[in-house]
């Protein structure tokens, strides 16, 4: 029997870790390919596990990068980039002791990526992104010296301004303020690894950490953009994919490819299918109305208040139900959801157990966040849409605020819910192209 081909995906986050079992679904008929998911201790492993269950046995393989990391069950907290001025034997101290950390943290890092390439033996590697200083480096490291093919999977929208707009992204310290010495090597090594924004300067990430990266070859020459390291960056959007032309000029030449994202062809079956992807919706949530309409909900910003956020989610859902008799909740995959079922108590509200892939084509009013990936998919399925503010959720709405949201509520009702039919445009098949890779 002819071995199968492996594919190996390293998922730093939920979201990747979510867009990775897309992929797989899209090739679940596809035998003779055998699928590796690879994920960050930030990962919510046992979900991911439990959603790959449906796949069977010998197709999807879950493995935790980081088991000793895990288990120490430490919460992410907020990263604080602030620059403070220590004194000089202080600054020594922490030097040194830092130094220690990330060369140990590096090998044990590069160790445990030889491990995995060596058992799985891939054919192909895929990326979520190849731009952060984390486990990605390690494999982009050893794919090269074995010739392994690297590829940046279309899952989500990254940008060098939404880097730079949250303000827990990235070193950063007044232009006034005097740099530290880092900092100023770094600057020296490569100009292309500060931005300016507004009075600030910015650097992607610590400088220090970013010095010693670069001594133990791991540096990223661009960390604001994907393509840095990866051999091919396939991405679904438009401007993403001439942010990266920008940054990288010539070395995108051959490498950068605008495709469908890894959700597409699921979500034009859900969309070819919209009547019985409605039908099922009305009977499992008891729906009654003729228009579906679904709340997309985001996730929540590190440093954003979890109080503030809830609040104004049960004011965007009671706003909805004042102008629809019934909605469906999306949360997104890294949402609690046993800190949102207080939603449901909003008579009409359902929270769905789907993923939003699968019922977006099904949408004749969808309601997100206007800084939100799904755009692309909303604009592409011509569904009617009412957008809020992203950063609006950081603080409790005003009266004027769910006025002003409340109002496109009532205008999205009055023009009607119902799309007409319509063909979407595809571009090529990530999935297929993958194939055609290995």
């Amino acid at each position: 029997m002819e071995s199968k081909k492996t594919i190996l995906m390293i998922a730093n986050s939920d979201t990747g870790a979510n867009g990775f079992l897309s992929f797989a679904e899209r090739l679940q008929d596809r035998r003779e390919i055998r699928l590796v998911m690879v994920c960050h201790p930030r990962v919510q492993i046992g979900v991911i596990r439990g959603k790959a269950g449906i796949f069977g046995e010998g197709y999807l393989t879950i493995l935790d990068f980081d088991e000793k990391e895990r288990q120490k069950g430490k919460k992410e907290v907020n990263r604080d980039y602030k620059y403070v001025r220590d004194k000089l034997y202080v600054s020594a101290c922490k030097a040194v002791f830092n130094t220690a950390k990330i060369v140990v943290q590096n090998r044990q890092g590069l160790h445990r990526a030889k491990n995995i390439i060596k058992n799985e033996k891939p054919n192909i590697i895929l990326l979520y992104a190849d731009n952060k200083s984390e486990l990605e480096k390690f494999f982009v490291y050893c794919a090269k010296r074995q010739g392994i093919k690297t590829v940046i999977a279309p899952i989500c929208l990254s940008d060098i301004e939404g880097v730079l707009l949250n303000p827990s992204n990235g070193f950063r310290q007044k232009k006034a303020d005097k740099l530290p010495i880092s900092a100023k090597i770094v600057r020296r090594i490569n100009p292309k690894l500060e931005k300016e924004y507004q009075d600030q300067i910015v650097f992607f990430s610590q400088p220090f950490v970013e010095i010693i990266d670069r001594l133990m070859g791991f540096g990223v020459p661009n960390p604001w953009v994907q393509g840095s390291l990866a051999d091919v960056v396939c991405t679904a959007y438009r401007e993403q994919y001439d942010e990266i032309v920008s940054e990288l000029g010539q070395s995108a030449q051959g490498r950068l490819f605008l495709t469908e994202s890894v959700e597409d062809g699921i979500i034009i079956e859900g969309y070819k299918n919209r009547e019985s992807v409605k039908d099922m919706l009305a009977k499992k949530y008891a729906l009654h109305q003729e228009a579906t309409v679904i709340i997309a909900f985001s996730e929540r910003v590190q440093q954003w208040s979890r109080e503030n956020d809830l609040y104004n989610k049960g004011v965007i859902v009671q706003s909805v139900l004042s102008a629809f008799d019934e909605v469906l909740v999306s949360l997104h995959p890294k949402s609690d959801l046993d800190e949102n079922r207080f939603l449901e108590d909003y008579e009409g509200c359902h929270i769905v157990e789907e993923p939003l892939r699968k019922i977006i084509g099904a949408a004749d009013l969808i309601v997100y966040a206007d800084i939100s990936s799904i755009f692309r998919w909303v604009d592409w399925l011509h569904i009617g849409k009412v957008t809020y503010q992203s950063y609006s959720m950081q603080e409790k709405w005003s009266d004027d605020m769910v006025r002003e949201f409340r109002a496109k509520l009532a205008d999205a009702k009055k023009a009607g819910t119902v799309k007409d039919t319509y063909e979407p445009n595809r571009g090529i098949d990530f999935a297929q192209f993958v194939l055609d890779c290995i």
